[in-house]
C-alpha cells in the first residue's frame, strides 16, 4: 500500500504528531510520500525523520483547475490513496483524484466550509466534536471516522533542570505558582479571557504569574489587555513562536487551555504528559480528553468568575489530589500514542481500498 500525504502549507502546528505518525505507519509495511510547501518547518521536520518528501506549492491553492501540477506530481507517486490535512489539500486533490481514480482521505482538522472537501471519498476527524460539526455543515456521517492527533509522550517527561534555568531566566523565584497557556494568538484561543481572569484571580495573591507563549495577530491587544489591567509585572508573553514548548510546561505548575471551540487540543496532551495539571474549557475536543475532577478540571467558555474559581481549586488543591489527577493524566496518553492512531488510519485505509475495489 503506498500513501501520498499531502499538506497544503511549508509550516504545520502538529508536524511531530503528524510525522509521528507517518513512522509509525511506516512500522507497519506503509509506503509512504509527503507532499508540502517548500522551505518550511513541515519540509524540515519530514526530512530529519527520514519521510520521503516532494515539495509544491501551487499557484492558486483554491483554484485546482489552474494547477494542472497537481495531476502531474500524484501520477508520478502512482498513490493508492491520497490523504490531506487541510481545506485546500482537500479541494485541490479532491478535484485531481477524481479524474485520476485516485481515493482521497481528507484528515478534518479544524472547523470549515464543506465545500472544500465534497469530493474527498472518506474522512477522518481529529474530534467527534469536529465530526459532528461538520456532518452538520452538510459531510456524510457514515464516511467520518474519529482518529485523534498523537503524541510520544516521553519525550515531554519533566527535565527538572531545565525546569530550574527556565524559571531563573524569567526571574521567576521557586515558591511562586505558575499558570502556562500556549498556542496560536488569536480569538477562538480565548487568551483575552484567561488574562481577564488571571488578573482578577492574582488581585488576591501575590504568588502567581502567567505565561503565554506562541505568537499571531491578537498579540498588540493582549499586550495591550495586560498594560490595561496593570498586571504587567505577572504576565509574561514571549517574545514569539516558540519552537520548543518544553521548556514552557516543564517551568510551570499548572496549564490552562482557555479556547473557544477548540477542534482537539494537542497542547493539552503535552500538557499531560510534562507531569502538569490542566484545566480548560468544557467544550469542543478538549471534552474528550478530560474527565472532569479526574485527569483534569473543565470551566464554561467565556465564563470569568468560573475560571477564576477552578484556578483556586487548583492552587489549593492537596499534594495527594494534584499527584491522583496528574497520574490519571500520564494514564489517558495510552489512548493517543501513534501506534494506536496508525493503526485506526490503516484500518480506514484498507477500508477505502475494498470499497473502492467493490465498485
Amino acid at each position: 500500500m503506498k500513501i501520498m500525504h499531502y499538506v497544503e502549507s511549508d509550516s504545520l502546528s502538529f508536524r511531530t504528531s503528524f510525522v509521528d505518525l507517518m513512522k509509525a505507519l511506516e512500522r507497519m509495511g506503509v509506503s509512504q510520500v509527503l507532499l508540502c510547501g517548500p522551505g518550511g518547518d513541515m519540509e524540515q521536520e519530514a526530512v530529519s525523520r527520514g519521510i520521503k518528501i516532494r515539495t509544491w506549492r501551487p499557484a492558486v491553492s483554491n483554484m485546482p483547475l489552474l494547477c494542472p501540477q497537481y495531476a502531474a506530481i500524484a501520477k508520478d507517486i502512482a498513490p493508492d490513496i491520497v490523504h490531506t490535512r487541510l481545506s485546500d489539500a482537500a479541494a485541490m486533490a479532491g478535484f485531481w483524484n477524481r479524474l485520476l481514480k485516485i481515493p482521497t482521505i481528507a484528515t478534518l482538522d479544524k472547523t470549515a466550509k464543506a465545500k472544500y472537501y465534497r469530493r474527498a471519498d472518506h474522512y477522518m476527524a481529529c474530534s467527534a466534536w469536529i465530526k459532528d460539526y461538520m456532518a452538520h455543515q452538510g459531510l456524510d456521517p457514515e464516511k467520518i471516522d474519529v482518529v485523534y492527533n498523537s503524541i510520544d509522550a516521553e519525550k515531554y517527561a519533566r527535565d527538572d533542570e531545565v525546569r530550574k534555568k527556565f524559571r531563573e531566566g524569567l526571574r521567576i523565584s521557586p515558591d511562586e505558582k505558575i499558570f502556562a497557556a500556549a498556542g496560536i494568538f488569536r480569538r477562538n484561543k480565548g487568551f483575552d479571557f484567561l488574562i481577564r481572569a488571571f488578573a482578577e484571580f492574582a488581585r488576591s495573591r501575590c504568588d502567581v504569574r502567567l505565561l503565554l507563549a506562541g505568537d499571531g495577530e491578537e498579540r498588540k491587544i493582549y499586550s495591550g489587555l495586560v498594560e490595561s489591567l496593570d498586571v504587567r509585572d505577572r504576565v509574561i508573553i514571549s517574545d514569539g513562536y516558540v519552537p520548543d514548548i518544553r521548556p514552557w510546561l516543564w517551568g510551570a505548575d499548572f496549564f490552562v487551555l482557555p479556547s473557544r471551540g477548540e477542534p482537539f487540543g494537542i497542547i493539552l496532551l503535552e500538557a499531560l504528559a510534562s507531569g502538569l495539571p490542566v484545566i480548560a474549557t468544557d467544550e469542543g475536543g478538549p471534552r474528550e480528553i478530560i474527565t472532569h475532577e479526574a485527569n483534569g478540571l473543565l470551566t464554561p467558555v467565556d465564563d470569568v468568575p468560573s475560571m477564576i474559581r477552578t484556578m483556586e481549586r487548583m492552587i489549593t488543591a492537596s499534594a495527594s489530589e494534584i499527584s491522583v489527577m496528574t497520574a490519571l493524566g500520564r494514564e489517558c496518553l495510552s489512548d493517543f500514542t501513534s501506534k494506536a492512531l496508525a493503526g485506526k488510519c490503516l484500518a480506514i485505509y484498507k477500508k477505502v481500498l475494498m470499497s473502492r475495489a467493490a465498485g
